[in-house]
């Protein structure tokens, strides 16, 4: 069966994206009620399908002009390697809504290879964060 790319926000369920979001080490502890927080403030909310299953999920905040961070890239472990991944990051880059944004940002700690492909490229000299 193919895998469905869509940003269809009402078919993403909280609570599976809460199970895929715990595959991950930089999420585990995510409520329900924080999640469908992010998912309103976000646009496009890009979710993968292996028919009622949620494969993979990314989400962009931005001002659909001069920024938009890409956040939450995961696809589920027993989907790595078929390309779904690289679906998601293409599908936002290419989403009508954020044809005029001139800056994609993201944060990643261990992903530089794959995003590099992307044209992506680190800054570090750029980047600062307030934790609280």
């Amino acid at each position: 069966m193919p895998i469905d790319i869509t940003d269809d926000r009402a078919r993403v369920d909280v609570m599976q994206l809460l199970e895929l979001y715990k595959t991950t080490w930089w999420a585990l502890n995510r409520s329900p009620e924080d999640v469908s927080k992010a998912l309103g403030h976000s646009h496009p909310v890009v979710s993968a399908w292996d028919g009622a299953l949620l494969v993979g999920f990314t989400r962009v905040i931005s001002d659909r002009t001069y920024r938009a961070t890409i956040w939450d890239v995961i696809v589920r472990p027993s989907h790595q390697g078929r390309g779904i991944g690289k679906e998601l990051v293409e599908f936002v880059l290419k989403h009508p809504d954020l044809k005029s944004v001139s800056n994609f940002l993201l944060l990643t700690k261990d992903k530089h290879a794959f995003y590099e492909r992307f044209g992506f490229e680190s800054e570090r000299e750029m980047a600062m964060i307030l934790r609280r």
